[in-house]
């Protein structure tokens, strides 16, 4: 197993990728499982602005872990259509509670809480197609004590 670290638009995801085959793999990025299959390859020559892969130190991984208990938002992980939805505005949820379910590829992926909080707003209805980073629903903020 590897695990990197990612940056995306300013965001950090921790990915630990479990090598099977050539073609595909399983990864699982902040703690959500993933199956990956390769399409196809192409050298892009180091191209500017190409993604840069980090591998992180488990002390790195924690201190992700819990920077993600400030996110506000939960975003789409890839494009997809919205099949279910398990909470409504208002509900408190805890780390790893099943929020929505997402079909991709013809494979339903469960989005589950990446902290404990309260849902501000759902943003999305079942049915709905998403693109990678729309915003799915909203957290409260956490309150400053």
């Amino acid at each position: 197993m590897h695990r990197y670290s990612i940056d995306v638009d300013g965001r950090r995801f921790t990915v630990d990728v479990h090598d099977s085959a050539t073609d595909h793999f399983q990864v699982t990025v902040d703690g959500q499982p993933y199956t990956v299959t390769l399409g196809s390859s192409e050298d892009l020559g180091g191209t500017p602005g190409a993604p840069r892969i980090v591998p992180v130190a488990p002390a790195a991984a924690t201190a992700s872990a819990s920077a993600s208990a400030g996110t506000t938002a939960l975003r789409a992980p890839m494009p997809g259509t919205v099949l279910r939805i398990a909470v409504a505005a208002g509900a408190q949820v805890e780390r790893g509670q099943d929020l929505l379910v997402l079909e991709a590829m013809k494979m339903e992926n469960i989005l589950r809480a990446p902290h404990a909080g309260r849902i501000a707003a759902v943003c999305v209805q079942p049915g709905r197609q998403v693109a990678h980073g729309d915003v799915l629903l909203r957290f409260e903020a956490a309150s400053a004590a």
